[in-house]
């Protein structure tokens, strides 16, 4: 059962993890005082995080700190005083506790896999995953007057991107709750926790080699800076390589199938977005270079020359 429960908590870990990647950001820019909802998700940041990043210790003043920052920068071109950061960031700090307040009512963690462990033998997954998907609607209300609080504070960039972030958010949700959480059930009912927790040191060097250029091999909080939260080329083809890697290890687990949903998710990403048209224009280029005779420099998917924004999928983990 220790091993069942400890794989249960890596696929909610994995789930918010991927979610991050293309989210609003909800971790990033809140870090709650009362996080006793999440509490074993804090645990789960030294098999997915650098050796730096797995005890960050920031504080909340820190974090108002990057906070404030942030929303300074992302009004910079605006005549000075014509916006108060530290007003913008407070209510940030406000509809982050709101939000937490409002999923604290929704969904307790602790609770869930507590439900899940004692319905697997019973076959009864899908009534448990059907009671909380039921919630979805007010969940994504929580989240949309998040957002509302995050606009002023997002570059132009970041507010260009953002629809499309909602929209890959929302699709993931729907994916998670299809037919009221009959892949999510089917995932756990096939050995899928069973599958994450035996290649969970796979997966953390996944995200360490395919994202590690994104963090100092430390983290100096003195230092620290909230990146955009974009995706980009780059970062497109940085989550397929993520996705490939991922799967190479899934595929290995005795059931195919928990590899098979987790690839499903990414496709959803993929769809709600760019990321497709990217992929396949970096694959039709490397087909072309061959066909060449190989006159161009070996094929890597970091060759995008997209420029190099920080990805939060660490802070995702570490923050929260």
């Amino acid at each position: 059962m220790d091993t069942t429960l400890n794989g249960s908590r890596r696929l909610i870990a994995f789930l918010i993890a991927l979610l991050g990647c293309c989210s609003l950001s909800v971790a990033q820019l809140s870090l709650p005082k009362d996080a006793a909802n999440i509490k074993d998700l804090n645990e789960l940041g030294a098999h997915y995080l650098p050796a730096g990043y797995a005890q960050s210790n920031i504080t909340y003043a820190d974090f108002q700190r990057l906070l404030k920052q942030k929303c300074e920068r992302a009004n910079a071109a605006l005549p000075e005083g014509e916006v108060d950061a530290a007003q913008l960031s407070s209510n940030i700090e406000k509809a982050a506790m709101q939000l937490m307040q409002c999923v604290g009512g929704l969904i307790n963690i602790t609770t869930v896999l507590d439900e899940v462990e004692q319905a697997k033998p019973k076959g009864d997954l899908d009534v448990v995953f059907e009671k909380y998907c039921l919630r979805l609607p007010n969940a994504t209300s929580c989240l949309t007057e998040f957002n509302s609080a995050l606009l002023p504070c997002m570059t132009r960039e970041e507010r260009n991107h953002n629809a499309m972030m909602k929209r890959i958010m929302g699709k993931l949700l729907d994916f998670v709750c299809y037919k009221n959480g009959d892949q999510i059930a089917l995932f756990i009912a096939e050995q899928g926790p069973e599958c994450l927790e035996q290649h969970k040191d796979n997966v953390g060097k996944c995200l360490e080699t395919t994202f590690g250029h994104y963090l100092p091999s430390t983290l100096n909080v003195s230092q620290l800076v909230l990146p955009d939260l974009v995706l980009g080329p780059r970062q497109c083809v940085e989550l397929h390589e993520f996705e490939a890697c991922v799967l190479k290890h899934l595929e290995t687990c005795d059931n195919i199938t928990p590899s098979n949903i987790v690839e499903s998710m990414f496709r959803y990403v993929r769809r709600e977005s760019d990321c497709q048209q990217t992929i396949n224009r970096e694959a039709r280029d490397h087909s072309q270079a061959l066909l060449r005779g190989g006159a161009a420099s070996p094929f890597s998917w970091s060759s995008v020359t997209a420029a190099a924004i920080s990805l939060p999928l660490a802070l995702v983990l570490s923050s929260i």
